[in-house]
This record gives C-alpha cells, structure tokens and sequence, in this order.
C-alpha cells in the first residue's frame, strides 16, 4: 500500500550509483514541473527506515523545486513546448499547483518490508513487498537502468520532434533527415547547422567556415566508424588534436 510522505522525511541514498549532469537534472526538473501525475503513476520506493531504494533522482530534484520561487518554476516550464502551447487556465492550474504543494510536498512512497529469504519464500509470492538487504542493492542498481534501444523509426512516425527533445534532453542526431521525403522533417536545413559555431554543453565558440568543414568531416568519419553513434566524440577529437601535436 502506497503512503504519502514528505519528500523531507525521505533519504537520499547514499549508495545510489546513478548521478546527473546539471543540464540533465533541469531536465528532469521541467519534467516534473510539467507532468506532476507522473508522481502518482510511479510511486517512490522505499525501506522502512524511509531510504529510498527506487527514485533518487525524482526526490533529487523535488527537493530542488521546494527551494524555488513562482518565477524560478516558471521560467523551467516555458522550456516545455507543453507548457508553452497550453491554455492560460492550464498554466495557472499548474502553477497553482505547485504553490499548494510546496506548502504540503509529499509523494507517493511505497514501503518495503525488510525479511530474510526464509521468509520471503514462505509468503510463496513472487510479487511480495519484503525484500532482502541483497533485493534492496539489486533494485537500487537496476532503478532507471536503461536496457532498450530508441526505435528511430517509430520516433519520427509517432513522436513531434520538439516533444522527444522536451521527454529525453537531446535529440538523437539520427533523428533527422537532410531531404525532403522523410517524415518529420518540417523546417530542417540539409545543413546539420548555419550559425559557425562548435557547442559542448554550455561552451560555445565562434569558428571558421574552414574549421567547421573539418569538423563536420570529423563526425561523418567517426559516425561511420561507431555504428551512427556520436558518443565520445569529444574524445575522439581531443586525442586526434593531442596526437596532432
């Protein structure tokens, strides 16, 4: 059963593996700002000594937006398209909200019993909710754990491009097409991008034409190396910069 509790009776756990970047946890936090019945739909876990087990992130940042002021909330939510195209009596619902919550911030928590195998398996159930000190590192390690792969063609079929940024942070760089036949792509240049400059996270530099032909030359290199995957990239220009030298 399900209990709502003051997120500042939660502990973080202090075991969690899982970390965040700060671009990624204002991510999460427009998330939460903007879909609040997410909450109820995926309860936080935890044990009896209320140490969270599943949904450290989620408290994380709950904990973040109970230090923010109407304007702070605000201004996370104009980054959500969602936010941006609802109705004025919508938005004012949502930061209504958000007012009352920040006076009573509780969630729903599910609470784990602690028992030993012994007992766990004469409840002869799989789907108890007692769990052993080694059930309660194996959920810690496997919450938010991401097994699957994005189907990019169901993304572009199903899902406003806009809207994945909004969901996920980023969009995949295989999500767009440079012609004019594929799904999606309204608006989109056959350039991957007009303005001469080169972004790694919140770094922006200015460069030359000749520089970001390189760079670009760079990427479909190393695309075509990593199977279309554009992660460690950065590295991989460093160390051809390093080698270089």
């Amino acid at each position: 059963m399900d209990k709502r509790i003051d997120i500042r009776k939660l502990t973080i756990n202090p075991r969690n593996p899982r970390t965040m970047s700060e671009f990624m946890e204002g991510k999460l936090i427009q998330s939460v700002l903007v879909f609040p019945r997410m909450l109820d739909l995926r309860p936080i876990l935890a044990n009896e000594d209320k140490v969270i087990l599943g949904g450290n992130q989620r408290v994380t940042v709950l904990m973040k937006i109970l230090g923010l002021a109407d304007n702070e909330i605000e201004d996370y939510l104009l980054e959500q398209r969602k936010y941006r195209m609802a109705s004025q009596e919508s938005k004012d619902a949502l930061l209504a909200f958000w007012q009352k919550w920040r006076e009573k911030p509780v969630v729903p928590v599910r609470i784990s019993r602690s028992a030993t195998i012994q007992e766990i398996e004469a409840a002869d159930d799989l789907f108890t909710d007692m769990l052993t000190g080694e059930d309660e590192m194996e959920m810690l390690t496997k919450d938010n754990m991401h097994y699957g792969q994005d189907d990019v063609d169901v993304l572009k079929r199903e899902y406003d491009r806009e809207a994945i940024e909004d969901y996920l942070g980023s969009v995949p760089w295989n999500m767009y097409d440079y012609d004019n036949n594929k799904i999606n792509d309204g608006g989109v240049q056959d350039a991957r991008t007009t303005a001469q400059t080169f972004k790694c996270g919140y770094i922006e530099c200015i460069i030359t034409n000749e520089e970001k032909a390189m760079l670009d030359e760079s990427l479909d290199r190393y695309l075509e190396q990593h199977d279309g995957k554009s992660d460690g990239f950065l590295t991989y220009l460093l160390n051809y910069n390093l080698e270089a030298a």
